[in-house]
């Protein structure tokens, strides 16, 4: 839970997603460590930095009304468990640590690896898995544990 009084150093990057169900989403991200910024919160949107060193990253989640006024006009909000809109990555320090993110977003509510790269990722010279929020967005935990072939 974030004790900041004011943002000082903001994310300097955003990403906006939809959700069914903001008080269960919000209560997912918190559970997976990311730093709800109750500032830019509200009961249409949560705020949040996501955790560690992607911090300068913030993710956004808002109720369908609220997204939509993010979007052009007629123009309608995918359903994530029936088509993928985008993949989110971000990078952990390990494979154990890979592991144990993956982990923790099972507790939270989430489906762990809902696809697995072969060898989750060997041959292009990382350690690859995935989890589904509770809205079905597909996001990637990575570490870097080696070279692609022929770098």
């Amino acid at each position: 839970m974030s004790s900041e009084t004011s943002v000082t150093n903001p994310p300097t990057f955003f990403v906006n997603l939809p959700t069914i169900n903001l008080e269960k989403a919000t209560a997912f991200f918190v559970a997976l460590d990311f730093d709800h910024i109750k500032l830019w919160s509200d009961d249409k949107s949560s705020a949040f930095r996501l955790p560690g060193a992607n911090s300068q990253v913030s993710l956004m989640i808002h109720i369908h009304e609220r997204f939509k006024t993010f979007n052009r006009p007629g123009t309608s909000v995918v359903d994530a468990f029936k088509s993928t809109e985008a993949l989110f990555s971000f990078m952990a320090k390990d494979k154990a640590s890979v592991d144990a993110f993956i982990e923790q977003a099972v507790n939270a509510g989430g489906k762990a690896d809902p696809y697995v790269l072969k060898n989750y990722g060997q041959d292009m010279g990382m350690y690859n898995r995935s989890f589904e929020d509770l809205d079905g967005h597909i996001w990637e935990v990575c570490s870097m544990v080696g070279l692609c072939p022929g770098a």
